[in-house]
């Protein structure tokens, strides 16, 4: 990795300032970052924090991970919160540890959650489908970082064990706590639901 420095007009997200500075950046990682004038210096270029799309299916793009990684990172985004039920829809979990596989080869990251609706609906013709034992296999991979987007929200009301139990899978591996959501009783336990991210 590099070690390296770089000056610019630092764009502060948390101080909601612009200041002239030194990024110090040591084996890829920045270190710290070094004020050098409270001002702007309009020779200088400007530098801020990459963008993370925080929701995406990659595979709506018709590229491959890396490729997508590519083309986004020019636009300044840095980062993904991909569900990949797109792929699951026409390959099942094959096609999921196929872009976990392939994102891996590039620096750029990836956040992928488990398919939680493959197929979405029971109306649906998809060449694959994805059962709670399976979503629960994912979860246990250090790749996937949570349960994707739960569309089948007539599953949740209406009690369906297989939807419940990809939700108390996800519930398990966090500890009990998901994101900020709404509580549903059904007949089997409590549970939080939630959408996409």
């Amino acid at each position: 990795m590099n070690t390296f420095r770089i000056a610019g007009n630092i764009v502060s997200i948390e101080s909601k300032s612009i200041f002239e500075g030194i990024v110090h950046v040591e084996n890829g990682v920045i270190q710290h970052v070094e004020k050098t004038s409270n001002g702007k210096a309009e020779y200088l270029p400007y530098i801020l924090p990459g963008f993370i799309d925080s929701h995406v299916h990659i595979e709506s793009s018709m590229l491959i991970p890396s490729e997508f990684a590519r083309l986004a990172v020019v636009h300044g985004t840095v980062a993904t919160v991909s569900d990949p039920h797109e792929i699951a829809n026409v390959c099942g979990t094959n096609g999921v540890a196929y872009m976990l596989q392939n994102a891996a080869t590039v620096n750029f990251k990836f956040y992928f959650g488990a398919p939680s609706c493959v197929p979405a609906t029971t109306f649906e013709t998809a060449g694959a489908s994805i059962n709670a034992a399976e979503v629960k296999d994912l979860l246990a991979k250090p790749a996937i970082k949570y349960l994707s987007e739960m569309m089948n929200f007539p599953g949740v009301i209406h009690d369906d064990r297989e939807v419940l139990s990809k939700i108390a899978f996800e519930r398990e591996r966090v500890g009990g706590l998901l994101i900020q959501a709404v509580t549903i009783r059904t007949h089997i336990d409590d549970f939080i639901v939630f959408s996409g991210l």
